[in-house]
């Protein structure tokens, strides 16, 4: 169980460093103001990213001596350079706001890394009738795959607490899968960076530093993660998803020993919240004739915040369960559905989910005018 020290090592770091963190934040008046979008109140440190990166790389090297027996060794450096390096634009972008297009060009140059060093879509197992994809599509898909996942993260971090456990929610998930994987066997030799001991060390890691991050990001916040932490976060999500449904289709994977049947839609269900209301809100968007980036207040948090009442932690804690719900559902479902039909199972989900919210909403506002 060295992956549960990796946890432990890294919560810890994390947990005793960002007081001293906090404290250098306000000393130096590096504070996100409220107002405009912001919804919290007062002044408060920001960048918490910076220690959940650095909680995460130093549990990483620490387990070096472990992990370098399932993958090469530089690649393994490659990857925490370009790690490294979404970080460091995260702190650019949080310190110094940079535009959208920087941003994305930035997000397409690692994704492209990314394939380079073998994490990529390499095939679709069947979904559609499609198995190994072409080189090119298959950089295309993952690059866009990073950059919609990414954003996707950043977008759902909007109150205190909900960023951090909705990525607990997928990490974990996706923690359980490649856990089952090892202890079933249920894998071949693997190459690169494609290994289920290796993942299941740095989700680990990622687990630990944002449950550390919680404590001090729970309401009322003393610190939030920043697009330092979002950025990050996010980047890790889609690597890992990734690699989940690389290691599900090459190998399959099994829940109580009964073979999971889907080997794509599965994992894009452990992260359905943050995807599901991006597009729906980037639909709305568009109806209205406005950019699908126009910032504005309708995320589902927003509406729970203003029409329910909610404080920032039973809103964060609600979305959570939906989330954990939605996971199980359709983790459960993958037993007897393959891709084809899981897939369409998840559209209908996210079908229910908007008309659910649009009625609502309009239920609120009938209210409101009587």
């Amino acid at each position: 169980m060295h992956w549960i020290f990796v946890f432990l090592l890294s919560l810890s770091i994390v947990a005793l460093l960002m007081p001293i963190f906090i404290r250098l934040m306000e000393k130096y008046k590096i504070l996100d103001q409220s107002g405009g979008r912001k919804i919290h109140e007062g002044y408060t440190a920001h960048m918490g990213g910076i220690v959940i990166f650095v909680g995460f790389l130093a549990s990483c090297c620490f387990s070096f001596f472990y992990i370098h027996y399932f993958v090469d060794a530089w690649k393994m450096v490659s990857l925490l350079v370009l790690i490294i390096i979404i970080t460091i634009v995260g702190i650019r972008d949080d310190m110094n706001n940079l535009t959208p297009l920087t941003k994305l060009l930035f997000e397409i140059a690692i994704g492209i890394v990314l394939c380079v060093l073998g994490i990529r879509l390499e095939s679709f197992y069947g979904f559609l009738g499609i198995y190994e994809l072409p080189i090119w599509i298959s950089y295309v898909l993952t690059v866009f795959f990073f950059i919609v996942v990414s954003n996707s993260y950043n977008l759902i971090d909007g109150i205190d607490g909900q960023a951090g456990l909705l990525a607990v929610a997928t990490f974990g998930f996706l923690c359980l899968f490649l856990w089952k994987m090892i202890e079933d066997g249920a894998y071949g030799e693997t190459e690169g960076l494609i290994n289920p001991y290796f993942w299941l060390m740095i989700i680990g890691a990622m687990l630990g530093a944002i449950v550390g991050f919680l404590f001090y990001n729970w309401q009322k916040a003393t610190i939030f993660m920043g697009d330092t932490g979002s950025l990050f976060i996010g980047f890790m999500i889609g690597i890992a998803i990734i690699v989940s449904m690389n290691l599900n289709g090459q190998y399959g994977g099994a829940i109580f020993d009964y073979p999971i049947q889907s080997k794509l839609a599965v994992m894009l269900g452990f992260f359905f919240l943050p995807l599901a209301d991006t597009l729906r809100v980037f639909i709305t968007r568009i109806r209205k004739g406005k950019s699908p980036l126009y910032p504005d207040k309708t995320h589902i948090h927003h509406f729970l915040l203003r029409i329910k009442g909610y404080s920032h932690a039973k809103c964060a804690i609600v979305l959570f369960l939906f989330q954990i719900f939605v996971s199980t559902l359709i983790l459960a479902l993958s037993l007897w559905l393959d891709d084809t039909w899981l897939a369409l199972v998840i559209f209908l989900l996210w079908v229910i989910y908007v008309f659910a919210l649009k009625l609502f909403v309009n239920k609120h506002i009938e209210r409101t005018k009587k």
